[in-house]
C-alpha cells in the first residue's frame, strides 16, 4: 500500500505560477490582436485581401490564447482549493487523533 505525501505550501507554489503564467498569456492574447492591426494594404485587391485574412487570423488567436488565458486561472484557482482543503483536512485529522491520544 502506498502513500501520498502533498506539500501545501508546494501546491500554493504550483497555483500562484499557473496564475501567473495566465497572466501572462492573457498578455500575449493582446499582443496578438495588435500584431493584426499593423498590417497594411497595398493598393492591389490580393494586398488587401491577404491583409484581411492576417487581421482574422491575429484575431483567432487572440481568441484562443485568451480562452487559454480563462482556463490556467481556473486551474490555477482549482489547485489553490485543493491544496487549501488538503491542509483543512490535516488539521482536522490532528484534532481528532488529538482528542483521541489525550
Amino acid at each position: 500500500m502506498g502513500f501520498i505525501f502533498a506539500v501545501p505550501e508546494g501546491i500554493a507554489a504550483v497555483a500562484a505560477g499557473t496564475g501567473a503564467l495566465a497572466g501572462e498569456t492573457a498578455g500575449h492574447a493582446g499582443q496578438a490582436a495588435g500584431a493584426g492591426a499593423v498590417v497594411a494594404p497595398g493598393l492591389e485587391e490580393i494586398s488587401a485581401a491577404n491583409a484581411a485574412k492576417i487581421t482574422e487570423y491575429a484575431a483567432h488567436v487572440a481568441s484562443m490564447l485568451g480562452a487559454a488565458s480563462t482556463v490556467k486561472a481556473l486551474y490555477g484557482m482549482s489547485t489553490g482549493l485543493s491544496g487549501a482543503t488538503l491542509s483543512l483536512a490535516d488539521l482536522m485529522s490532528a484534532a481528532n487523533i488529538g482528542t483521541v491520544i489525550a
